[in-house]
């Protein structure tokens, strides 16, 4: 008979906050796939709602964000966002968002 595995109640709170939180089903994109060359990305960050924790900061592959001379994060190469959402995702106040920026084809 297999035995089960005795979890710490820190962890079980850590395994329900990530099973709860609201973005869980959506496909992150993988930050080692290349980037679409047609695709550009917005980035919205709320400074009402920041904190200035820097992760973000830490979590972007592409170093798209830095921290200001406020300790707020800045987008400082907005052109190398890949779209992966892990900053959004990580913000523990959800003061960041990502997405895809919208673009009216040229008619001819």
């Amino acid at each position: 008979m297999a035995q089960k595995k005795k979890t710490s109640s820190k962890k079980r709170k850590n395994l329900s906050v990530k099973q709860n939180h609201p973005k869980r089903a959506r496909l992150v994109r993988d930050p080692e796939r290349p980037k679409r060359k047609d695709r550009e990305f917005e980035i919205d960050i709320y400074k009402a709602w920041c904190k200035a924790c820097g992760i973000c900061v830490a979590f972007c592959p592409t170093h798209v964000l830095a921290q200001g001379d406020e300790g707020y994060p800045e987008v400082s190469n907005r052109k190398a966002c890949i779209g992966c959402e892990w900053c959004e995702i990580h913000c523990p106040d959800f003061a960041i968002t990502v997405r895809e920026k919208r673009t009216r084809a040229k008619s001819e």
